[in-house]
C-alpha cells in the first residue's frame, strides 16, 4: 500500500486529472485508520483547501447509517421488520391504497416496495420538514408490485426517517446525534445545516458551461425533507470510516458494549433481493440498507452517494477486515474512484472491481427493445435509426435532455445493454431489460438501480 506521502502524491494527481475541486479519502484496517489523504479545495470561490476533519456530504451513503438507526429500534422491540408501515405512521399514503396499508419497513430498506420513489420537492426547513415531505406523497405511483423487483426508492427512506422520529420522540437529526453520531465518537458530522458553520465544509460544485470548467453550486442542499435518504448528512472521511467500524465488528462499539447486536448486523448484510448480472460496479443484491458486491470471489458490502455536486463512495471488505471511504466535491469523481479502485483499493485487498464484458459479437434483434420506458424522473426513448439502437432521454422536471444527443447501446448480452458513445462514465452504466410480454417484448428497463417501465 502507498505510504501517507505517496497517496497524497497520487490523489492530487487524480483529482486534477478529472476535475475534482476537492477530495477525502481514508483506509481502516484492523480496527484502526492507516491511511489517509486529501487533495484540492472545499470550494472552488474559497480555496481553502481540504484537511483531514473536511466534512462532506455523503448523499446514499446516508441510507446505511437510517438502516443501522431502525435496526436499533428492531433490536429494542420498538418495529417489527415485516410489520407493515402504517402501524407507526398511520398517515402514510401513496397513490395505491392496498400499497398504503401494506408496505413493510423491510421493504423500503431493500428498496422492494414497487414505489416510484424519486420525490424531490421542497418542504422548508426545521424539524417538520420530514413529517411535511410525508404529507405530499399522497399521489406517488407504484411501478411494479410490492416485492416483484427492486428499483431505487429514496421516499422509501424518508418514511424510514420519519418512523425514526415518531417513535424516538425526537427530530431525525438529533437521533443521528444522540443514536450514531456520539456512541460512535464522531466528532466532524453533522446532520442539521444549522451546524455547518462550526466546519471545513465541503461545496458541491456543478458544470459552469460545457466548455468552462466548474463552479461552486448555489443551491447547498437537496430537499431537507429526505434527509433520512441523504440530502443533508455530511461528515469527514474519517468518521465516516466508524460506521464502517461498527459494521465490521458485528455491531460492537470499541468499548466492548453494543450498539447493535451481531443478528441485526448480518441481517443488514444479507442479500434481500437478487439484481441482474451486470448491475453498476458488480453490485450482486441488496441487503437492509447496504448494496452487496463481489470482487473476484470476495464478499463487499457498502454504498454510494450524490448530492447536488458531491459524491461519496464506501467499500467494506469483511473478510480483510478493511473498509475504504472517499468524499469528493464535484468534477467526474466516479473517474478518480476508478483510479482509487485500481491503484489503492485493488492491491490492498488483493482483488479486482468487476467490469462490464465486451459487447456481443452478434447483437441481438433490436426491434423488440424500441419504445418509451418512464418514472418519475425520466422519461427514455429507445428507437432503431440506421441498423443501431438510440437512446435518449428526458428529465421530466426540467424538460431538458439528459444527453446532449441520442447514444448508441450495444448488448453484452440477450437483455444487457450499456451505452457506447465515449463517454467513460456514461458508457459504464448498464441497461438492464426484463418481464418480456407475450411478444418478447420488455416491459421494464433498469437504468442503475431505478427501474423505468414502457409506456408505448
Amino acid at each position: 500500500m502507498l505510504n501517507e506521502k505517496g497517496l497524497a502524491a497520487f490523489l492530487r494527481k487524480s483529482i486534477r486529472r478529472h476535475d475534482v475541486p476537492g477530495a477525502s479519502f481514508a483506509v481502516l484496517r484492523n480496527d484502526r485508520i492507516v491511511r489517509r489523504a486529501q487533495a484540492g479545495v472545499v470550494n472552488l470561490d474559497s480555496k481553502i483547501p481540504v484537511t483531514d476533519n473536511a466534512v462532506f456530504q455523503i448523499g446514499s451513503i446516508t441510507k446505511p447509517l437510517t438502516a443501522t438507526l431502525v435496526m436499533q429500534l428492531v433490536d429494542e422491540g420498538l418495529v417489527g421488520l415485516d410489520a407493515p408501515l402504517v402501524e407507526y405512521l398511520p398517515d402514510f399514503r401513496v397513490a395505491r391504497l392496498d400499497v398504503s396499508q401494506t408496505v413493510t419497513i423491510r421493504e423500503l430498506l431493500c428498496h422492494t416496495s414497487g414505489i416510484d420513489g424519486d420525490l424531490f420537492v421542497d418542504t422548508g426547513r426545521g424539524d417538520e420538514s420530514i413529517r411535511r415531505f410525508m404529507d405530499r406523497c399522497t399521489m406517488v405511483p407504484s411501478l411494479f408490485e410490492r416485492g416483484a423487483m427492486m428499483s431505487y426508492c429514496n421516499l422509501g427512506f424518508a418514511a424510514l426517517g420519519r418512523v425514526l422520529e415518531v417513535v424516538r420522540n425526537k427530530p431525525f437529526d438529533q437521533v443521528m446525534v444522540d443514536h450514531l453520531f456520539k456512541p460512535l465518537g464522531m466528532k466532524h458530522a453533522f446532520a442539521s445545516p444549522e451546524h455547518a458553520i462550526r466546519f471545513n465544509c465541503a461545496i458541491g460544485h456543478v458544470p459552469r458551461s460545457p466548455t468552462r470548467g466548474w463552479q461552486a453550486s448555489k443551491r447547498p442542499y437537496l430537499s431537507f425533507g429526505q434527509a433520512a435518504a441523504g440530502s443533508v448528512p455530511s461528515m469527514s472521511a474519517n468518521d465516516l470510516l466508524q460506521v464502517a467500524r461498527l459494521h465490521l465488528n458485528a455491531g460492537r462499539l470499541g468499548s466492548g458494549s453494543r450498539m447493535l447486536t451481531s443478528r441485526s448486523a448480518r441481517a443488514m448484510q444479507r442479500r434481500q433481493i437478487k439484481l441482474p448480472r451486470h448491475a453498476p460496479h458488480g453490485v450482486t443484491g441488496w441487503g437492509l440498507g447496504w448494496f452487496l458486491m463481489n470482487w473476484n470471489g470476495q464478499r463487499v458490502y457498502g454504498h454510494d452517494g450524490g448530492t447536488i455536486g458531491q459524491f461519496a463512495y464506501l467499500r467494506i471488505f469483511p473478510e480483510k477486515g478493511i473498509a475504504v471511504a472517499l468524499l469528493t466535491n464535484g468534477g467526474r469523481a466516479g473517474l478518480l474512484f476508478d483510479d482509487v479502485c485500481n491503484e489503492v483499493i485493488s492491491p490492498l485487498v488483493l482483488a479486482e472491481p468487476p467490469v462490464l464484458p465486451a459487447p456481443l459479437a452478434d447483437q441481438p434483434d433490436y426491434r423488440r427493445f424500441e419504445g418509451r420506458y418512464e418514472n418519475m424522473g425520466s422519461i427514455v426513448d429507445i428507437k432503431c435509426k440506421k441498423d443501431r439502437l438510440m437512446l435518449s432521454s428526458t428529465d421530466r422536471d426540467t424538460g431538458q435532455p439528459g444527453y446532449k444527443r441520442a447514444l448508441p447501446l450495444v448488448f453484452l448480452d440477450s437483455g444487457t445493454a450499456r451505452l457506447d458513445g465515449g463517454n467513460a462514465e456514461l458508457d459504464k452504466i448498464g441497461w438492464y431489460f426484463t418481464n418480456e410480454d407475450e411478444s418478447g417484448r420488455p416491459r421494464y428497463v433498469q437504468s442503475g438501480f431505478r427501474q423505468l417501465k414502457r409506456s408505448a
